[in-house]
């Protein structure tokens, strides 16, 4: 990977003085399956860019981070690391949600994804833009 993002994911904070862009996040806790590595993760990952990005599939606006605790308040983590699924509004993600699941184009990828690793959704957020991350 190129480039590394570090998300808190605790603190938001509210700004109403500029015309904020809001969206959808979605978090998940994985846990790696016995003799499964995280390059084993992020190279499957190419997958799902794949699928969103081919010619057969509408709603391209999808993004997804994974993080890796490094530093944490109190206990360790519960999982080896999360995923951080992003919309750009929630037509966005019900359209994404449509084509992924009701239409199965995502089911060959997730049975693999199954194969690897162990996931629970965490939270679900309305997520407030307040400074977008300007590109290297």
């Amino acid at each position: 990977m190129k480039t590394k993002v570090m998300v808190t994911l605790f603190s938001v904070l509210l700004i109403t003085t500029f015309n904020a862009k809001s969206a959808v996040t979605e978090v998940q806790g994985c846990n790696l399956k016995e003799n499964v590595s995280m390059s084993d993760v992020v190279d499957h990952s190419v997958s799902v860019n794949a699928i969103q990005d081919g010619n057969g599939y509408t709603e391209k606006r999808f993004g997804q981070l994974i993080m890796q605790p490094n530093i944490e308040q109190t206990t360790k983590s519960e999982f080896d690391f999360y995923y951080l699924n992003f919309w750009g509004s929630y037509q966005i993600y019900g359209n994404d949600m449509s084509e992924w699941s009701d239409q199965g184009k995502g089911n060959d990828f997730m049975e693999q994804l199954g194969q690897l690793i162990d996931c629970r959704s965490l939270n679900m957020f309305d997520t407030i833009v307040t400074r977008e991350y300007p590109g290297d």
